[in-house]
């Protein structure tokens, strides 16, 4: 009679004592609070030890790749471990090479148990009911594990997101302000200078001087298409034009057509171009400076005047108004502010009868 020999090569189950996989499960289960899965992995390997008799216990925990990991072709994983005893200064069994012991769910690989001596660990392979309930709570502390990482994952992309919302509202206000104050320089002057004109057409035709009346409706009209134009040019970029044709260039296009403005300029800026952020500071505190005088001195002449030396580029705005007393104080902050920013200075001299001068000056 022949034995059947198909299963000889198995080791046949070998129970142990009841009580120690109950000890397993109250091991983990049984931590006080909410214990963290690291502590949790850390008490299976305590407890594994004890009922083993085991001198090391070492489980390594697979868990996905993290979000942003550069994918290689051989590697899927990330291997987390916790051992028992802490150190090997605790061990009482030198580490031979044993083969781990894979728990796997399905074909889910949820860690390599490393146990020592080799006989402990065939202890675990013999003893289904405590193979069992450590892959439980195996796989439960992987869970854990990966669980928190999303959340990680998740609270990041939250911060992220915010701090995104948060630079878009900042670039909105920044953009809304660089607008007002593209309004304020750039058109801010024009609508002074169209007033100006409404009052002198109205001034006319209450003294009864129709012709002169239309002179300067004549006038009106030019500011008018000219103010279109600025304010056409404040909604596709306020310094296109500085961009395209140099400081001289536009602020001839920009000044040349007002009565009451005369442009004494350096023959040796006709065509020189400085520094992208000197010129847009000169050019845009030259305008606001000229929208000053005809706000504050309607009607009085204002000669602007642009040179270059040696020692860098210099403006200044004089009208023949009644002036004012600055009395110790420094007007136009945030004219000064801007040829600040270009490391100029700027200088306002003014007092009553004798016009206002403001004076820019950028070293280069």
């Amino acid at each position: 009679m022949r034995r059947s020999t198909q299963h000889a090569d198995r080791p046949s189950p070998v129970p142990g004592p009841p009580d120690d996989v109950a000890r397993v499960v109250d091991a983990v289960h049984g931590l006080p609070g909410r214990p963290l899965p690291g502590v949790q992995a850390e008490a299976l390997a305590r407890a594994l030890g004890g009922c083993l008799e085991a001198t090391t216990v070492t489980i390594a925990l697979w868990l996905p790749l993290p979000a942003g990991h550069e994918a290689d072709a051989t590697v899927d994983h990330t291997v987390e471990e916790y051992r028992w005893p802490a150190t090997d200064a605790e061990a009482t069994a030198p580490v031979t090479g044993a083969t781990p012991v894979r728990l796997r769910d399905g074909e889910q690989v949820l860690a390599d148990l490393v146990i020592e001596p080799p006989p402990a660990a065939e202890r675990l392979r013999r003893w289904p009911e405590l193979h069992a309930v450590t892959r439980l709570l195996v796989s439960d502390i992987q869970a854990q594990l990966v669980t928190a990482a999303a959340e990680r994952l998740i609270g990041q992309s939250v911060l992220l997101l915010a701090d995104t919302r948060l630079r878009a509202a900042g670039e909105m206000e920044h953009q809304r302000y660089q607008l007002e104050r593209d309004l304020h320089d750039g058109a801010q002057h024009h609508m002074v200078a169209l007033q100006m004109s409404l009052a002198m057409v109205e001034h006319q035709l209450d003294a009864g001087n129709t012709a002169e009346a239309g002179q300067h409706l004549d006038r009106l009209r030019e500011l008018l298409a000219s103010t279109e134009e600025v304010l056409h040019t404040t909604a596709t970029g306020l310094l296109a034009p500085l961009a395209d044709h140099g400081l001289v260039a536009a602020l001839t296009a920009r000044l040349e057509a007002l009565d009451t403005v005369t442009l004494d300029i350096d023959p040796e800026l006709v065509g020189y171009r400085y520094l992208p952020e000197v010129e847009a500071a000169v050019y845009l505190a030259c305008l606001e400076a000229v929208s000053n005088a005809h706000k504050h001195a309607p009607g009085a002449a204002v000669t602007l005047t642009l040179a270059t030396s040696r020692r860098g580029l210099s403006f200044e705005v004089a009208d023949t108004g009644p002036g004012f007393d600055t009395e110790g104080r420094m007007p136009l902050r945030q004219l000064a502010a801007r040829l600040a920013s270009v490391d100029g200075t700027l200088t306002v001299r003014s007092s009553p009868t004798t016009g206002t001068r403001v004076s820019g000056f950028v070293a280069l």
